[in-house]
């Protein structure tokens, strides 16, 4: 949809008013790999929370192993219940991420996830070897929610998706169980996300052209929001409001128009000199963003560019105090960018972000 004023990335927008609000879900998240009992609940670190606790029920959890490449969202979870958190580091070789994990270490869960809707090098032999000594296995699909064919969905013991990375939802994140059920929890229901939803809705009525919405309202709406969900997480629902917007999703619109976005930006700058992609296309299934590798030096003002001209691609993601300092995965941490793909653009918004990264290089003469 083309809007008075453009811009390309950051928060998603909600276009309609919702008055009618209908509990009986529709979304049928099995075929993205759901299976077994599974629940709605209101974010990925509320997700991680949930899946602590119903394991809590049956075992002592002292220990996760997970990757460093990695935010504070997915750490923060279970150093919040005191669980001692290690971290498995990733390398990259030959165009490929590999995940260098230690199969000896005496753990509770190995936490595994796939990244940008690409697959890397989780060993699936190594995953099966562990889990047959008793470990956990827990794998984040965030980044991979229609990735459905996918091995690592068949094996896993808990599987979740932050949802809200994906839609237009102030919140949302699916959790699943493959065998038996979840522990009986009271849930929640969520008497913050209105901010969020009513940020949403300002910034489609800013975008539309309305002069009386300064951007600087929905940005602290939306802050407000995120510093709330930081610290007040577990055992909450997804919204109301958010399950109907759920529900009236088009998942194959998502899934094509990503696809193709993505493919549009690996033809026009697959050959730059000094950014390279992260990952080759045909390894994609639906991209959530398109990463690209930037020599450090340059990365945050390209970033910086790209802003000046209204398109923000984040970072992925700032380097947690929590991780070691000396790893192999600070390349990632150091030259990492994720170009926007979603489904809100097309070819223009393509061409633009493509145009734009080439004028810089000519410009910065790297």
């Amino acid at each position: 949809m083309k809007h008075v004023i453009e811009e390309i990335g950051s928060e998603f927008w909600i276009e309609d008013v919702i008055a009618v609000i209908n509990d009986g879900v529709r979304q049928c998240f099995r075929e993205n790999g759901f299976n077994g009992d599974n629940r709605l609940l209101l974010s990925g670190r509320t997700a991680i929370d949930f899946i602590y606790q119903d394991l809590s029920y049956g075992r002592n959890i002292t220990t996760v192993y997970m990757p460093a490449y990695c935010c504070d969202s997915m750490i923060f979870p279970f150093k919040d219940r005191n669980v001692n958190v290690l971290f498995y580091d990733l390398v990259y070789e030959d165009g490929k991420v590999k995940c260098d994990i230690d199969a000896t270490l005496n753990v509770d869960i190995l936490y595994i996830c796939n990244y940008f809707g690409f697959s890397t090098g989780v060993d699936v032999e190594v995953v099966v070897s562990m889990q047959k000594k008793g470990v956990v296995i827990l794998y984040d699909r965030t980044h991979d929610l229609f990735n459905n064919g996918n091995t690592l969905s068949l094996i896993s013991d808990y599987t979740f998706c932050s949802l809200r990375k994906w839609v237009g939802i102030p919140t949302g994140a699916i959790v699943s169980k493959r065998d038996g059920n979840f522990f009986q929890a009271s849930l929640k229901g969520c008497d913050f996300s209105e901010s969020k939803y009513k940020g949403m809705r300002m910034k489609y009525d800013y975008l539309q052209g309305n002069t009386v919405i300064d951007k600087e309202d929905f940005l602290r709406l939306f802050a407000s929001f995120n510093k709330r969900l930081s610290g007040d997480y577990q055992n909450y629902s997804i919204d109301k409001m958010s399950l109907r917007l759920l529900h009236e999703q088009d998942f194959e619109l998502v899934k094509t128009r990503r696809y193709q976005n993505a493919k549009l930006l690996y033809d026009g700058l697959s050959e730059l000199n000094n950014i390279s992609m992260m990952f080759e296309h045909e390894n994609a299934n639906v991209p959530l963003f398109v990463p690209i590798l930037v020599k450090k030096e340059i990365r945050n003002s390209l970033r910086d560019y790209l802003v000046d001209n209204k398109v923000y691609c984040p970072v992925h993601w700032p380097k947690s105090d929590s991780l070691p300092d000396a790893m192999r995965v600070n390349l990632f941490y150091d030259s990492e960018l994720s170009l926007v793909c979603d489904q809100r653009y097309g070819e223009r918004q393509m061409r633009k972000i493509v145009n734009l990264i080439k004028n810089y290089c000519n410009k910065t003469n790297i």
